[in-house]
């Protein structure tokens, strides 16, 4: 249990390189796409693609897939990314590679705002302050759709007074002279909402 809790520590840091990442898969016994996609995760690896694949049958596993909050399969962890469901090869591919690039993680915070996953966001910064500059990037993009808008502006509002979010008002300051006035707007909002009073 130790041994595969340190693995998907791992698998989660933040890219700092091109480097494969470390991919971690939940199967069931029961599961019809999991079979297919293990094929595919495999022969990634043998290309190169990943550096360390790990596959754990739930069934057998019962308390990690609780302890990742993991209520179907398959249930992929791509680098720091959740994804739930069938993928196939031309998505895992795009994935593998989002998950060896900084502009990945924005891509992913889009990706599941977009759904209205707020969760899933959420759940990515707690482990990995760092995104928290990725959400404001999405926050000063005039052509994120409506939801990734607003899933942001959720995200903001309730992290604005945390320790977390003080680090990144200096780069939420940025914004106050964006030449998008809804972008302004909207950054004089989140900056009143914070403990930062300078």
């Amino acid at each position: 249990m130790t041994k595969g809790q340190k693995n998907i520590k791992s698998s989660k840091e933040l890219p700092d390189s091109d480097a494969p990442p470390k991919v971690l898969m939940l199967i069931g016994v029961q599961c019809t796409f999991c079979g297919p996609m293990m094929q595919t995760l495999t022969e990634l690896m043998k290309s190169g693609y990943i550096a360390e694949l790990k596959i754990v049958n739930i069934e057998e596993n019962m308390g990690l897939a609780e302890k990742l909050g993991v209520r179907s399969v398959p249930w992929l962890q791509i680098g720091p990314f959740e994804l739930q469901g069938s993928r196939t090869k031309q998505e895992l591919l795009l994935w593998l590679q989002r998950a060896s690039s900084s502009a990945g993680i924005t891509e992913y915070l889009e990706e599941v705002l977009s759904e209205g996953d707020i969760q899933s966001a959420n759940k990515l910064i707690r482990h990995h302050p760092r995104a928290m500059e990725n959400v404001l990037e999405l926050m000063a993009d005039p052509e994120a759709k409506i939801n990734v808008r607003l899933g942001v502006g959720v995200i903001i509002e309730e992290m604005a007074e945390s320790d977390m979010f003080e680090k990144v008002i200096p780069q939420l300051s940025e914004f106050l002279s964006n030449h998008d006035a809804r972008i302004r707007g909207d950054d004089c909002h989140y900056l009143s909402l914070t403990k930062d009073q300078t």
